[in-house]
């Protein structure tokens, strides 16, 4: 459902939406809703590390939404995709964690150590402006 809502941004913005996913057949599935707006999308098929590590354009968005809070691993993870991500991210970038409270802890106090302003949450998401006088 989020990729229909940033690809439909996206083309509001004449901009490009980079999606990935270690899933196939998520992939597919995302490609069937959001086949209107297909030129302003590149689905990429990848763990999500590694996918970040690779890229090498800056982000303006970002949405954490890898691994699912039950996983053990999870708050790890999310953690290692922002330190990963910031060489992307520049002071006005957004960042949107999911599953707030069993993914989002180490992730939330790395993020206030470092330069980044809680702007929003709610029971699920957080969302953190990267400070426009640093970084």
């Amino acid at each position: 459902m989020s990729t229909m809502i940033f690809s439909d941004y996206a083309k509001h913005q004449m901009g490009e939406l980079n999606s990935c996913d270690i899933s196939l057949k998520n992939i597919n599935s995302a490609k069937k809703f959001t086949e209107a707006n297909n030129e302003f999308i590149n689905f990429f098929r990848d763990d999500s590390l590694n996918f970040l590590n690779n890229f090498k354009k800056n982000i303006d968005f970002l949405y954490l939404v890898s691994l699912d809070g039950q996983f053990q691993q999870a708050s790890s993870h999310q953690l290692k995709e922002i330190q990963i991500a910031r060489k992307n991210l520049k002071p006005g970038s957004l960042v949107l964690l999911d599953d707030k409270g069993s993914k989002t802890n180490l992730s939330i106090d790395y993020m206030l150590k470092n330069d980044f302003n809680l702007i929003n949450e709610t029971n699920e998401q957080v969302l953190f402006l990267i400070k426009l006088n640093k970084f």
